[in-house]
């Protein structure tokens, strides 16, 4: 299988070509579809669990893509909320995310982060045509559902599925807003998860309680302090950027997407805080062993990058 990887990728980053080409809503589902099998095929594997999830994720994605043609011909009423409701489905959030955090256990790392941020591209972007009143239903709806997985969750894997259930509510935010605000927003979000992806290395089954046998656990420690919105990071700027477009909408919208944020940065934190505790109790432990946590100078340089890139964002606004 690795001999088509090559040919599944260009197909896979074509369709996003499409899509963002496309000027009538048939393209988009044409580039929906394509960029569904491509996915598909970069996440086959030869093990029986992989085939498994591969159809598990095929008929979710079909049946939903099968909806959506049919509302899309018919044209009946309240079609951009049913289309909106779809393209929730299709992509694991808010009301109907059941499937998304078993889907992400059984694939791996490197699929699990390609599902949670480039995977949410073409749903937004079709999302894009049909804004309406509804979605803010479905983004406070998706942050809320994201914050309880999160706080009664210990799988590292579903963790993050539900981590990305609450963050697809933000970037909808983004999308009823500012259509490059998104872009933007789930590009510095993918290099979050980036780093969670170098600190874990090729530990598939790990539970949180078990980050020392990660290849970098302070990188762990430092994407957590990120994506919950410690400043002067990244993630924060990400939050405040969008803080200040909604601003110009709705003050009470506003207060309430603060309260989730929060709520998840005490999710974070308190993840954080468990590790540096049970870190103390260890013997071995020192605060100049404190240095091996992070392994290797591409760690030091993405921390860095992550700390002075929204400097460049900020240009870029």
């Amino acid at each position: 299988m690795s001999f088509f990887s090559p040919m599944f990728g260009l197909m896979y980053f074509s369709s996003f070509l499409m899509v963002l080409g496309g000027d009538s809503w048939f393209l988009l589902w044409v580039g929906l579809e394509i960029n569904m099998i491509s996915f598909i095929l970069l996440v086959y594997g030869k093990k029986i669990s992989s085939i498994e999830v591969c159809l598990k994720y095929f008929f979710i994605q079909g049946l939903g893509s099968a909806v959506l043609l049919m509302v899309m011909i018919l044209k009946g009423k309240f079609l951009s909320e049913i289309v909106l409701l779809i393209l929730s489905y299709k992509m694991g959030a808010g009301p109907f995310f059941f499937w998304f955090p078993s889907f992400c256990e059984g694939i791996s790392w490197y699929s699990c982060i390609l599902v949670m941020s480039l995977q949410k591209v073409v749903p937004l972007l079709f999302a894009g045509m049909f804004m309406c009143m509804f979605v803010w239903s479905l983004l406070l709806l998706s942050m809320m559902i994201g914050v309880m997985g999160c706080f009664s969750e210990v799988k590292l894997k579903k963790f993050f599925a539900f981590s990305s259930v609450h963050y697809v509510g933000w970037m909808f935010l983004c999308v009823g807003v500012d259509m490059y605000l998104w872009m933007l927003y789930l590009l510095g979000y993918t290099l979050i998860l980036m780093g969670v992806l170098m600190s874990v290395g090729f530990n598939e089954n790990i539970f949180l309680s078990d980050v020392m046998k990660m290849k970098s656990p302070g990188l762990f420690i430092f994407s957590m302090l990120n994506i919950g919105g410690m400043p002067p990071m990244l993630g924060f700027f990400l939050k405040w950027w969008v803080f200040l477009k909604v601003l110009d909408f709705s003050v009470g919208i506003v207060w309430i997407i603060v309260i989730f944020a929060v709520l998840m940065f005490y999710i974070y934190m308190r993840l954080v805080y468990s590790i540096l505790l049970n870190l103390s109790y260890m013997p071995y432990f020192s605060l100049r062993k404190m240095k091996h946590m992070i392994k290797g100078g591409k760690e030091w340089l993405y921390m860095v990058a992550m700390i002075f890139s929204p400097v460049l964002g900020w240009a870029l606004l």
